[in-house]
């Protein structure tokens, strides 16, 4: 929920200022709390409430850079290299997270938590000074003549009431949002899953590595040979291949099922994550591409905990196995939606500029 309500607090933000001083600015004061939580671990003093601190911190400071990275980048990147420049950003961080997953462990056990937020904060220096590169003009959503005066809450209602008018965009959000309620379970199923079938602790571990692989492999294949594929097909096509292998899984609960399943799921994942995120980005006006997306994430997460917990009542009731059933019975009911509702050829979407 508090991921859901700052997304939407960030909408605002990165279509009114410059999104590469965003960029610059949040990048840096992401560094400075790494640095300050940093010398509080060498001098021994780290208590918990520096930690719940820095965890609000990273909050408020990085999902305004999430977002006006995302926004800015359509406006930097050629439109038929995006895929391949989303592919290679979604196996960056992918291998990112395998690499950490599999060393954070050692390195707390050998140095204690501080190398960790000295790497956080070098890294985010990184990301300020690569933003440095970035046209001034790139970063900014609004010719000067046409800038408005930033009036948050006012922004947002012409947000909706644009998404509202247009008729593509209004049946994506709807259709996003529903999927995003079922696919928050699914993504959180990998621990029960692992229970159920025996596998323990790590179990679970294992099958969420295969997830990431899964998504990595996707990614590359993307960024590579994938990259003119079409955008529509390849991101309904991989929400049809993981709810297939989930549906699988529940009909057959094996360890041997689950190992090749959760390593679908992530390769299926890859086609939202990569052509789907693109074929929206594209589409979408820059001077309103910010709150749009900060709307999308706000619908999609406000009601996950809910969904989980729901889901988390089922299991208890009737299990694991047939839950998985309908859960993915249900994806493939909104993927259906997907390919009635919306054009199948990419040159069909397209949005009027927005009248503010």
């Amino acid at each position: 929920m508090g991921a859901a309500l700052a997304g939407l607090a960030s909408g605002p933000i990165v279509d009114r200022f410059n999104r590469r001083n965003l960029l610059i600015y949040l990048h840096s004061l992401l560094a400075l709390l790494c640095f300050v939580v940093f010398a509080f671990s060498r001098a021994g003093s780290l208590q918990m409430w520096h930690l719940w601190c820095f965890l609000i911190g990273e909050a408020i400071f990085g999902t305004p850079v999430t977002a006006a990275f995302n926004a800015i980048l359509p406006d930097i990147v050629p439109k038929n290299r995006l895929v391949r420049v989303n592919g290679l950003l979604s196996s960056w961080g992918m291998a990112d997270n395998l690499i950490e997953a599999a060393l954070s462990g050692v390195i707390l056990a050998l140095w204690g938590p501080a190398p960790i937020f000295l790497f956080n904060g070098v890294m985010y220096l990184v990301g300020a000074a690569a933003a440095l590169f970035v046209p001034q003009r790139a970063g900014t959503p609004h010719k000067d003549q046409d800038k408005p005066r930033w009036r948050p809450i006012h922004d947002l209602r012409c947000s909706f009431r644009y998404i509202a008018q247009e008729k593509l965009l209004r049946r994506v959000v709807t259709l996003d949002f529903l999927s995003d309620v079922v696919f928050a379970p699914l993504f959180f199923l990998a621990p029960v899953v692992s229970a159920a079938i025996g596998m323990g602790s790590q179990g679970y571990g294992f099958l969420q590595s295969l997830s990431l692989g899964g998504v990595l492999a996707g990614s590359l294949v993307a960024s590579s040979i994938g990259a003119k594929w079409p955008k529509f097909a390849m991101w309904i096509g991989g929400t049809i291949l993981f709810s297939l292998a989930f549906l699988a899984l529940g009909i057959h609960l094996v360890p041997t099922a689950a190992l090749i399943v959760f390593f679908l799921f992530g390769l299926g994942v890859a086609g939202g994550r990569v052509y789907g995120h693109t074929l929206i980005q594209q589409v979408l006006p820059s001077k309103i591409r910010g709150r749009v997306n900060g709307i999308q994430a706000f619908l999609g997460g406000v009601l996950q905990p809910v969904s989980l917990a729901v889901v988390m009542a089922l299991i208890d009731v009737s299990g694991v196995d047939r839950v998985l059933i309908w859960l993915s019975l249900l994806m493939l009911v909104i993927a259906a939606c997907y390919l009635l509702l919306l054009p199948l050829r990419e040159k069909n979407w397209v949005l009027s500029e927005p009248q503010e």
